[in-house]
């Protein structure tokens, strides 16, 4: 009786610190079919590229679909595809 209360409470104590979700990082890359998902401000513009600084990373970015001019200084959420080192936004939210 004994053992079977003790197990019951150490399985209890491991199950309960366990998470049963886990949430991606803020910025974290999300690829599904190659799009890839990150969050941050857009804070400058060098010729036809914009940087993109998220928590961890800058990136560049640049855009054939979405004026990127409109999002200067604001943070958002930026999808779409990698070329080389530069993320070719196809879609944007302000966040």
């Amino acid at each position: 009786m004994k053992k079977i209360f003790l197990a019951l409470v150490l399985s209890s104590f491991v199950l309960s610190s366990c998470s049963l979700t886990s949430k991606p990082a803020t910025n974290q890359v999300v690829e599904e079919g190659g799009v890839a998902t990150k969050i941050g401000e857009i804070t400058i513009k060098s010729g036809d590229e914009w940087l993109l600084k998220t928590e961890t990373e800058i990136v560049n970015l640049a855009s054939n679909k979405v004026n990127l001019d409109d999002y200067l200084k604001k943070k958002v959420k930026v999808s779409g595809m990698y070329s080389g080192t530069t993320l070719y936004v196809d879609e944007i939210e302000i966040n």
